[in-house]
């Protein structure tokens, strides 16, 4: 079930919506409702390719409030021979997935709980770039390496695969510099351009180019090690990302640190500690070394994507990436203040009055509330006609 996609028939669960209605985009819809929004959407788009400029902006807001269920024929529209329709269905696309990706992890979160695997939320992020991402095959490619390097590890032990399992329970130290020896054989790297360069954050890119953020080869390194039956949680340092694996020894059970974008070496306690204290901070091995769950991984790699495009004033980028974290954290109003500020920097005042009213009203009482209640009167008094 860990990687199906979202019904389209809504959500599954009583928690609280993550969104803020009366837009028809944020109801869940049953079967009926999704037929004619996507039957409406074929309609429109068939409309699209022949009128005026003015007819076509009239088209693109009517599909974008039809929501994600617009998505199949904005899919199969962007795909066809008819010019005009398919660059429409490409930049209409491309506003409605942050919803989809999001209302995906959120519900795969919410089902799977303690089983859910970060690699198939951080391969969903890369459609934020890749909006037609073939996520399934992506995925494909993930467990294909695990398998190589399940192979691998059991060569250099000289174990039989049904044997791997014990093996990492019992020997699990020597699994792990197997593995390490695997990741290094393979190439992978710390990027050299680092943070300034959005293919170093998305999953399939980390996978071609073999090299990443510390977060984004951590999060595979993740994925390879579990497929070696390895127990294994990502660290989120300040400024760094590593992973702990659980390891059994004559002195009792503990953990080592490996850091993925160093050639997945060892990291020492002293290590850590220097690099939480070069942050300015006294360190607390509990705190910092503590395991991250995937929500909040996938948080962070979504907030260094909404810093890139920030500093390249991408506002429409960075307000796309806003969007997936409202969901990944909905009772969090500080999500749409970062959403309204990015709708703002390119004129989109209703959005942005929007999002000021979701922040105050899930924070009605505390400093973002009365933030959002301050900006929302603002803009009232700047533009008391939008």
């Amino acid at each position: 079930m860990r990687r199906d996609l979202l019904s389209s028939s809504g959500y599954e669960s009583d928690e609280p919506l993550p969104f803020n209605g009366p837009d028809p985009r944020e109801v869940p819809a049953g079967e009926s409702e999704v037929f004619r929004r996507r039957t409406r959407a074929v309609s429109l788009l068939e409309l699209a390719e022949n009128v005026s400029a003015e007819r076509r902006a009239e088209i693109s807001r009517e599909i974008l409030a039809l929501g994600v269920s617009a998505l199949p024929a904005l899919a199969k529209s962007a795909a066809g021979r008819s010019e005009n329709a398919a660059a429409l269905s490409r930049s209409l696309i491309r506003l409605l997935v942050p919803d989809e990706i999001g209302r995906q992890i959120y519900v795969s979160l919410l089902h799977q709980k303690n089983s859910y695997h970060v690699e198939d939320g951080a391969v969903q992020l890369a459609r934020l770039g890749y909006p037609n991402l073939p996520v399934d095959r992506v995925l494909r490619d993930i467990d294909a390496l695990g398998r190589k390097a399940l192979d691998f590890v059991c060569s250099e032990m000289g174990l039989h695969k049904k044997d791997a399992k014990k093996a990492a329970n019992q020997d699990s130290i020597e699994v792990i510099k197997h593995l390490g020896s695997f990741w290094r054989s393979e190439g992978f790297i710390g990027s050299n351009d680092f943070f300034y360069n959005e293919r170093n954050s998305y999953l399939p890119d980390v996978l071609e180019r073999h090299t990443g953020l510390p977060i984004a080869m951590s999060v595979l390194y993740l994925a390879l090690a579990r497929r070696v039956f390895l127990s294994v949680d990502g660290v989120g340092l300040p400024g760094h990302f590593i992973v702990r694996v659980a390891v059994s020894t004559k002195e009792g059970d503990g953990y080592t640190f490996i850091d993925p974008y160093h050639g997945a070496r060892p990291v020492d306690l002293d290590e850590c500690r220097q690099r939480v204290e070069a942050m300015g901070m006294p360190f607390y091995a509990e705190e910092h070394l503590k395991a991250t769950q995937p929500r909040d991984i996938l948080t962070r790699m979504c907030n260094n994507l909404l810093a890139l495009f920030d500093h390249d004033k991408k506002a429409l980028e960075a307000e796309r990436v806003a969007t997936v974290i409202s969901h990944l954290q909905p009772q969090d109003p500080i999500p749409y203040l970062l959403r309204a500020e990015r709708r703002l920097r390119r004129g989109e005042k209703k959005g942005a009055r929007a999002d000021y009213e979701r922040a105050r009203t899930l924070d009605p009482q505390g400093p973002i509330g009365r933030t959002a209640e301050e900006l929302l009167r603002r803009l009232s008094y700047e533009n008391p006609f939008q």
